[in-house]
């Protein structure tokens, strides 16, 4: 007969268990650190120059591999450094309008094909019909055109150019059902005063 182990697993164990495991990682970030600092000069003064000497190469090289096993694609390489920039984008509107379930996977269908839109031409078209819908998304972001447009704003707006993401909100917003509020059918429409400053009528 198997011993259930998960009897004999507590809450200070499994923390004293976690606990050790980010040691471990920080200390190996730590020691990873230490060899770089011997091996080249970051400057911490500055963050420009911190960049330029620490962050660009490592940019410089994740941009040759994608453009070399990936795809030369400017989109493409844009989508795979910052997908997570993106994403949260699109995650946060599905959220506003849809709720949180199941938010993730609608953004992250939307990234994917997005991807195929770049590198094979692939026009963004969901399945609404199929077994299954609950990762696509149901109020927004349903067309291609407007995940195109919201997505070159993203964009431009993570180069410091707000322009075209402040459209893809003014589109948005009027695409959207206007809901009214509460007691605006009952209300008495607004007559016009007919009579002059002393009370008589003109």
């Amino acid at each position: 007969m198997k011993k259930d182990i998960t009897k004999d697993i507590t809450k200070e164990k499994l923390k004293t268990v976690l606990t050790g495991m980010f040691g471990i990682i920080e200390k190996e970030n730590a020691d990873l650190y230490k060899s770089l600092k011997e091996k080249i000069n970051i400057p911490t003064h500055d963050p420009e120059a911190f960049y330029y000497s620490l962050l660009y190469p490592f940019e410089t090289l994740v941009s040759g591999l994608i453009n070399v096993e990936i795809s030369n694609n400017d989109d493409v390489e844009f989508i795979y450094k910052h997908s997570q920039f993106v994403e949260r984008h699109f995650q946060r509107f599905i959220e506003n309008l849809e709720g949180s379930a199941c938010c993730a996977d609608k953004s992250g269908i939307i990234i994917r094909r997005l991807v195929k839109w770049f590198l094979k031409n692939e026009k963004i078209e969901f399945d609404y019909a199929q077994e299954y819908t609950y990762h696509l998304p149901k109020k927004i972001f349903k067309t291609h055109d407007e995940i195109i447009q919201f997505y070159q704003g993203v964009k431009s707006l993570y180069y410091g150019n707000p322009i075209k993401y402040m459209q893809a909100l003014i589109d948005m917003k009027l695409k959207q059902p206007q809901t009214k509020t509460k007691g605006a059918e009952n209300a008495r429409p607004t007559q016009k005063n007919d009579t002059g400053r002393n009370g008589e009528k003109d």
